[in-house]
Order: C-alpha cells, then sequence, then structure tokens
C-alpha cells in the first residue's frame, strides 16, 4: 500500500473514530440534541465529506485493480513472446543439429 494511501485509510478513519465518539457523547442527552440544532448545516456538509471519501476510495480500487490488471496482461503477453522466442532458439538448435548429423553421416 502506498504513503498516499495510507495517509487517505488514516483520515477515513479517523472520519469514522469521530463520528462514533460524537454517537457516544449524544447518549440519550437531549440536551446536547437541543443544543447541536444550530449546527445541523455544518453536520450534513461533514456527512457529505464522509460520503465523497467513500466514493473517492471506491473509485481508487477501481483504478488499482484496472491498472493491475493491464499490467498482469503486459506481462502476460511478454511471457508468450519470451516463449515463442525460446522455442525458436530450439528449434534452431535442432536444425543445427541435424545438419551436422547429415554432415557426419556423408562422410
Amino acid at each position: 500500500m502506498n504513503r498516499n494511501r495510507l495517509i487517505f485509510y488514516i483520515a477515513f478513519g479517523a472520519f469514522h473514530l469521530g463520528a462514533f465518539i460524537f454517537t457516544i457523547m449524544l447518549n440519550n442527552d437531549t440536551g446536547l440534541l437541543f443544543k447541536m440544532v444550530s449546527y445541523v448545516p455544518m453536520f450534513k456538509w461533514v456527512t457529505f465529506a464522509g460520503l465523497l471519501m467513500l466514493l473517492v476510495d471506491a473509485g481508487w480500487s477501481f483504478v488499482i485493480n484496472r491498472n493491475t490488471s493491464k499490467e498482469k496482461a503486459a506481462l502476460a503477453q511478454e511471457l508468450n513472446m519470451l516463449k515463442a522466442k525460446l522455442f525458436d532458439l530450439q528449434e534452431a538448435a535442432k536444425k543445427q543439429a541435424a545438419e551436422a548429423a547429415k554432415k557426419e553421416a556423408g562422410k
């Protein structure tokens, strides 16, 4: 996992930890709930930020999976090319051995 992704997950975890602590603080304290009514628009934006972080993570995972599959396909193509070259080298060696055997038999 690269450093940027690790930082993102730390921020994402801090967001969820903050949300968890917030719900523990409420703990059926209606007085605190009524005091927080003026902060409801801010809560909307904070939850929207959490949703955006979730979407960023999903998109990031999609991009990483796509890049990994492209890299895997490129590596498979390279492996096939190397196998073909090895086969060609083996066939050339067999032909040379067959020609050398013919020359020996012709003497």
